[in-house]
């Protein structure tokens, strides 16, 4: 019998951050898990084109700060930073009983094609356009190893192609050093809506140790963290 381990959960802690950071008590913990949950569903699904890979979740005294990583950063902040304060809003709505203000911040992911939350989410795109599921996987491969990835793997499984019976397809390039605690193995996942059905989609992306140098991201700028202003910062004079 196969034992499969998450490769986020396998880090999470030693590694890798945690998403959510904040204490709480025993009666606390159930209704700040479910917020958690409603904001980062919310925003995955109301700005899904946004390409958005991970959500965290600081609380400080009575500060909740979501900090939104994602490809595109302009279609968050909007002009002059409006569409900021409309995501701040809604989701002040959405958490309005729990007595805590809201500041929002976001942060721009340098290299997209490195992310395999990101590189799932584009295959799923493609999919429900109804492309060859072969091609996108050799493209998705070949985009993700020019930009730098020691290995990638990419599996789908369900009714590819409109077959009768679900199957699963993988390919790979390169090493996925999945049992090594200092290799840096991004996982992404994700499912594709087809008129046949669901297709599942799992992305593994090498992209070296840990405390390797990191390259900089060629062709992008690096953005600082943006936040929406709230009712506790001081009027500028």
């Amino acid at each position: 019998m196969g034992q499969k381990v998450n490769p986020l959960g396998f880090r999470i802690g030693i590694s890798e951050r945690w998403r959510s950071r904040w204490n709480g008590t025993k009666k606390e913990i159930p209704r700040l898990i479910k917020e958690d949950q409603i904001i980062r569903k919310h925003l995955k699904k109301a700005y899904f084109f946004a390409g958005i890979p991970r959500i965290e979740i600081e609380r400080t005294g009575e500060t909740t700060t979501v900090i939104v990583h994602t490809a595109r950063p302009g279609i968050l902040i909007g002009r002059k930073g409006k569409k900021l304060e409309e995501i701040q809003a809604e989701i002040e709505k959405l958490v309005a009983g729990s007595g805590r203000k809201v500041r929002l911040t976001v942060s721009e992911v340098g290299r997209p094609e490195l992310d395999g939350q990101l590189v799932a989410e584009s295959i799923r795109e493609q999919l429900e356009k109804r492309q060859a599921f072969r091609r996108v996987l050799k493209k998705a491969i070949q985009t993700t190893a020019n930009a730098g990835a020691k290995g990638v793997r990419v599996k789908l499984s369900g009714r590819l192609g409109g077959a009768e019976l679900s199957r699963c397809e993988h390919q790979s390039h390169g090493s996925i050093p999945l049992t090594t605690l200092a290799a840096d193995v991004n996982y992404g996942f994700t499912e594709a809506y087809t008129s046949t059905g669901h297709i599942g989609i799992k992305v593994w992306v090498y992209r070296g140790r840990y405390d390797d140098p990191k390259p900089r991201s060629s062709g992008v700028g690096e953005l600082r963290p943006r936040r929406a202003p709230t009712r506790l910062d001081a009027p500028s004079e």
